[in-house]
């Protein structure tokens, strides 16, 4: 074999093992990025499966004090329930009734699942009590993957406070599975690692926000409905994870905004109101981010301000609707400097 016959398949050798390389390489950092924006229920396989859960002492009485039990206390009947005190277990209803929860200044702190599951088809209905201040807050890792967790259609209404902190391996705040969620009022603060507000299972179900102040800081989506999402009053703010791959509002089927205010705030994906909402929006793709703690204003082309917030984390994309939004241009100041970022409603 001649020398230059050699030499060019040495070099043919190289540059195959090269390509290899790289195709390998960049299949790998596809597949790493596959799995990173997958959703992230089917990363994880749950610890506690749902027959581990001890459902505990079945009590029906109509005044349940959380400080005289010591294990998971099981409601069976539909009714009307007040529920008051604290314990480090979890509520379970579990009834193909309606039941209603009345929390009195109720704290619970679940050790390993929801701090209240329903787990039947019966509707759960939690009433906060004016001038009353509720806390919840779960740990581990269970298939009732929300601090408030469940099966039945789930309704929060009133006029007192709830601060759910969803602290369950990449578990929800408020979660139902293939089922509605209604919000009617109250002021409720959300916190967690994954998901704020879902609805999700295979079909999914509408959240419908009708009324309350409500605040929501998710490490997933804020706001993820695996269905429709409509929104027709109250005031909600809400921000997805910073990293990527979440958004302040992300669902399936259909975004309505009828009313009150919203601003949503996420990293990288934006879902913008159907045309078929009753009141107008904003929405912003930014070229980059937005910091932590910068201060936002929404002003028209008079310099009338039209909202403002702190920005909880950093972000990329931004929905804002109230009813002071009207045919107009409207820029984006932060820290009270005038940007680039501009936005003409028709």
């Amino acid at each position: 074999m001649k020398k230059e016959t050699k030499v060019q398949l040495i070099i043919i050798v190289i540059l195959s093992i090269v390509l290899g390389i790289l195709v390998f390489t960049l299949f790998k950092e596809n597949n790493n990025r596959n799995n990173m924006f997958a959703p992230m229920e089917e990363e994880v396989e749950k610890e506690t499966s749902k027959d581990d859960v001890d459902n505990g002492d079945t009590i029906n009485e109509e005044n349940i004090n959380l400080n005289n039990y010591e294990s998971n206390i099981n409601i069976t009947k539909g009714g009307e329930y007040n529920i008051s005190g604290s314990f480090e277990y979890s509520l379970i209803v579990n009834s193909t009734e309606k039941v209603i929860l009345n929390l009195n200044n109720v704290t619970i702190n679940s050790e390993i699942t929801a701090s209240i599951a329903n787990i039947n088809t019966g509707e759960l209905v939690i009433n906060l009590p004016s001038g009353t201040t509720s806390t919840l807050k779960d740990k581990g890792s269970s298939e009732y993957d929300g601090c408030i967790y469940s099966s039945g259609k789930l309704t929060i209404q009133g006029e007192g406070k709830l601060y759910v902190y969803g602290n369950q391996e990449e578990g929800e705040g408020i979660a139902t599975t293939d089922n509605d969620i209604t919000i009617n009022g109250g002021e409720i603060y959300i916190e967690s690692a994954d998901d704020g507000l879902n609805a999700g299972g295979d079909i999914g179900g509408t959240i419908t926000i009708n009324d309350g102040n409500i605040y929501i800081k998710a490490s997933g989506d804020g706001i993820d409905s695996n269905k429709n999402l409509i929104i027709n009053g109250g005031k909600v703010y809400t921000i997805g994870s910073s990293i990527g791959g979440d958004a302040g509002i992300d669902t399936d089927g259909s975004f309505e905004i009828n009313g009150g205010e919203v601003i949503a705030l996420g990293s990288d994906m934006l879902q913008n109101p159907d045309k078929s909402s009753q009141q107008k929006y904003v929405s912003f793709t930014l070229n980059s981010k937005i910091s932590k703690d910068s201060k936002i204003s929404l002003k028209d082309s008079k310099d009338n301000e039209i909202a403002s917030f702190t920005a909880d984390e950093d972000f990329k994309t931004l929905v804002i609707s109230n009813s002071e939004l009207s045919t107009g241009t409207y820029y984006i100041y932060v820290d009270g400097e005038k940007t680039e970022y501009s936005k003409a409603i028709d």
